[in-house]
């Protein structure tokens, strides 16, 4: 089978009831709706008008202590002024409500720690006619994190990567923004098997509040790997994990958003192979039955062969590490036969430098895919965990996607561009000022490959500190890759947030 052709046939096959629209999409825009017809996603941009938005942060540490805090930035997209509300909530429950409005073509910025002193604080922002969108930067001293905001809330929320080795700090976020009191079962998964805590059945989430759950005081301590599901009995929530890397072969800061609902398909348009750098995916499948998962490396030269791998066997409740170039197969505890015990399998068909991935199960919905990048900086390294990005369910993939938290300094391959479609294609970046969106010169019909990846610098004074649009001539996946912050090296990363084109 032709390299290049697996993506397509990939998605196709997870939405063979659905029409794909190639190249540029151009759905004309329907009726005001209340919420997306096309189910549960990621967060995204819509296109379409609604009496209101509403976003659901997923946690911001607000300790009191220098450097630890966070905000909330909300753009608007529109030449209108946009009103709304905003909720500030903490263990203790409600502690501020007030509005706001964001005048046209501009951001706002809620300063989180302004409002409360506390262990983790979230942020409910409801917009008047939706027009506008929110994500969260959380500041840690050992990095800043971006994290993009839900745009609904579920009944069930996993995460697959978990980490509390070498000392390392790992906290479950639980927030409800509702006046009633939700009911939560949470399961978690490790090396040695799954698990139910009693005191995590039925755990109580009260109205209008948040839990902080520290994994290790629940006995996973010196834990290389945790993943988690947390389902409610009633009612919904909004789940975010913070891990504080210090030891264990991982460094850094991250606050994350969990997944919302489970995927046939994962996504990842960063990835890179090279000295000192450590690729791992945690996979983790929370249902009753085991799971095969297929794994295809994307954006690779047409002399190297990134699929055709043997299928990850995931047994039912349990999470599994899969490291493509660590060692044999055999060594990371994954059946993938017997072709890829060997320890050079991945490296020999697999280069150096930057790729893609994609997870996928053929199958009905049942996993939950992270990537655990750690890169060398300087005498030290920094790790990233970033969650896969799925397709809608209907098999959309969008052609343009919103930064509204971009670089603020010169970043050097700040975004990492796929390109889904086996052909050619342009990226053109603009920048959203007091008069609308305008393309960046320099940023202006950059060539993609076909089903290749890229990266792109932003550079230039008129790409940083402001709102970025970034429109695709083909469907596409986006990362973005930022300063920590601070005098701070290495990155974070985090995905920008796609257009629903509902």
């Amino acid at each position: 089978m032709n390299r290049r052709a697996i993506p397509a046939l990939v998605l196709l096959l997870a939405a063979f009831a659905a029409l794909f629209v190639v190249g540029r999409d151009t759905v004309a825009s329907p009726a005001p709706v209340f919420s997306s017809p096309a189910g549960t996603w990621m967060p995204s941009v819509t296109d379409a008008g609604s009496l209101t938005g509403s976003w659901f942060c997923p946690g911001i540490p607000a300790t009191g202590e220098d450097g630890v805090g966070g905000s909330v930035v909300i753009s608007n997209r529109e030449s209108e002024q946009l009103e709304g509300r905003f909720m500030v909530m903490s263990p203790q429950g409600l502690e501020a409500e007030q509005g706001f409005t964001v005048g046209p073509w501009s951001q706002s910025t809620i300063d989180v720690d302004a409002f409360v002193t506390t262990s983790f604080a979230s942020v409910v922002v409801e917009i008047d006619g939706g027009r506008g969108y929110v994500e969260q930067i959380a500041n840690h001293p050992a990095g800043d994190s971006v994290a993009a905001c839900a745009s609904e809330t579920s009944n069930e929320w996993y995460l697959a990567d978990g980490f509390t080795a070498g000392g390392s700090i790992e906290t479950l976020i639980l927030t409800n923004p509702y006046d009633d009191l939700v009911l939560t079962d949470l399961a978690f998964a490790t090396e040695s098997g799954s698990s139910q805590p009693n005191a995590f059945q039925g755990f109580p989430v009260p109205a209008k509040s948040v839990k902080v759950i520290a994994i290790a005081e629940l006995g996973n301590r010196d834990e290389p790997i945790i993943a988690a599901s947390i389902t409610t009995r009633g009612g919904r929530l909004v789940v975010g994990r913070a891990q504080h890397f210090t030891g264990g072969g991982r460094r850094g800061y991250d606050v994350s958003l969990a997944a919302s609902a489970l995927r046939d398909q994962w996504w990842f348009a960063d990835g890179e192979r090279g000295a000192g750098i450590t690729e791992t995916f945690s996979i983790y499948n929370p249902t009753d039955g085991d799971v095969e998962v297929d794994v295809y490396f994307l954006g690779l030269p047409l002399e190297f062969d990134g699929g055709g791998f043997a299928p990850i066997n995931i047994p039912a409740r349990q999470v599994v590490m899969f490291k493509p170039f660590e060692g044999a197969a055999g060594d990371t505890g994954i059946d993938t036969g017997t072709d890829t015990a060997d320890p050079e399998f991945f490296t020999a068909r697999i280069p150096d430098g930057r790729h893609s991935v994609v997870f996928s199960t053929l199958a009905q919905p049942t996993v939950v895919v992270e990537r655990v990048l750690t890169r060398p900086v300087g005498d030290s390294f920094v790790t990233t965990v970033v969650q896969g990005a799925p397709p809608r369910p209907d098999g959309f993939v969008a052609n343009r996607w919103h930064i509204g938290v971009g670089p603020s300094v010169p970043t050097e391959d700040a975004l990492i561009v796929y390109n889904v479609d086996n052909e050619q294609a342009t990226v053109t970046i603009e920048a959203v000022g007091p008069g609308g969106p305008s393309a960046i010169p320099s940023l202006t019909d950059i060539p993609l490959g076909p089903g290749a990846v890229i990266t792109i610098d932003l550079t230039t004074d008129d790409a940083l500190d402001q709102e970025l649009i970034v429109n695709a001539s083909n469907r596409v996946f986006i990362e973005r890759s930022l300063s920590r912050g601070g005098n701070l090296s290495g990155r974070s990363g985090s995905w920008a947030l796609p257009a629903s084109n509902i």
